[in-house]
């Protein structure tokens, strides 16, 4: 009995050493990892980091002023402790700028800055400098063309006329860029075989008269575009209308016939509603004698798909301005033999008025 209560004794003692023996564990590790945790925090704040951030180049200038040359974006290179580095780095709270405040028009090589940056870092801009040219400022409006691929959409449909939510843009740029605009236009992507209508946000852009872009601003930057897209199925007979073109010889004059008087014109009931006869134009450069020329008819219409038949005979008469003058010379002649038998013709009458005059004066005497 006595050896089993002492062996009791020493099993509680036992568990009472093992719970201390841990409990010294865990307060021995706690406080090694919060040692180690705060010197691996000191570390961090005094490793040094360096890293180069892209940002947008802000340019303060005068209102009355536009600037062209510089670049949209610029890199700024932060060097520094590591955690301001990284944290500059993360939400780029800072701003590169170039400051020509109080420059006239012209050229000038200007040093870049930053500001933003804390004093614990250094930054440095690449490149250092940038040659800008300050001109005049000048706006005009133009009005906004919606432009698309037409051979994108699929077989039996068609496009009917594109708009977008605002008709005009203001552009806004220097003389010379201004002047050299010839069209706004928003470019809408098209999937291949679409059949349906599609309306895209797309972003202006000013163009030269060879579609190069222009360094300018227009407002509004982007535009809601909608390209209408309906079945083409619906046919319509309507008259054709002969147009000569392409610059023939300014002393000759050309009559156009031919014995196709109308077409069918496939396309979309929208267009086939507004169309009433159909313009074919007929080519005369070159052309100095009568002349029969198999002229093709031009599908490339808003909500037009085909038109039959494709191309039409048409016969050119040639005439020249002699015949004309000539006919002008006689017609004028004619007039004025016209005129002078109208004078003869007046004072005879004039003449015969008169004794008839003189007889009725008698007659009342009488």
């Amino acid at each position: 009995m006595k050896f089993s209560k002492l062996s009791n004794t020493k099993f509680v003692y036992s568990i009472i050493s093992l719970i201390f023996a841990c409990f010294l564990f865990g307060y021995v590790t706690t406080d090694t990892g919060a040692n180690t945790n705060g010197a691996a925090n000191k570390a961090t704040l005094s490793t040094q980091k360096s890293a180069t951030v892209t940002v947008p180049l802000k340019v303060n200038v005068s209102s009355k002023y536009f600037v062209e040359g510089y670049p949209e974006n610029v890199k700024v290179k932060i060097n520094g402790p590591a955690a301001l580095v990284q944290t500059a780095e993360n939400t780029k709270n800072f701003q590169a700028y170039a400051d020509l405040e109080g420059l006239k028009p012209g050229k000038h090589t200007v040093k870049l800055k930053v500001s933003g940056v804390s004093h614990e870092l250094s930054a440095n801009v690449q490149p250092e400098k940038v040659t800008v040219t300050i001109s005049k400022k000048a706006t005009v409006t133009f009005p906004i063309q919606v432009r698309f691929d037409s051979t994108l959409i699929g077989n039996g449909y068609a496009a009917g006329i594109a708009s977008s939510n605002y008709s005009r843009a203001k552009v806004i740029g220097s003389r010379s860029s201004i002047n050299a605009v010839t069209n706004v236009v928003a470019n809408v992507s098209l999937p291949e075989g679409v059949q349906h209508s599609v309306t895209q946000n797309v972003t202006l852009e000013a163009l030269d008269e060879n579609g190069k872009p222009l360094n300018v601003v227009i407002e509004p930057t982007t535009v809601k575009a909608t390209v209408p897209i309906y079945a083409a199925t619906t046919t319509k007979k309507v008259n054709i209308h002969l147009v000569a073109s392409g610059g023939g010889d300014n002393t000759k004059n050309y009559s156009l016939s031919t014995d196709t008087k109308t077409v069918t014109v496939t396309g979309t009931k929208q267009a086939l509603s507004r169309l009433q006869s159909l313009n074919v134009a007929v080519p005369v450069s070159g052309v100095t004698s009568n002349t029969t020329k198999t002229v093709p008819i031009d599908t490339i219409q808003n909500g037009i798909i085909a038109v039959s038949p494709s191309s039409i005979n048409v016969q050119i008469t040639v005439s020249g301005q002699e015949n004309q003058n000539s006919t002008q010379s006689q017609n004028g002649n004619n007039q004025q033999s016209g005129q002078n038998n109208q004078d003869a013709t007046s004072k005879t009458a004039n003449n015969q008025s008169q004794p008839a005059q003189k007889q009725g004066n008698n007659v009342i005497k009488v």
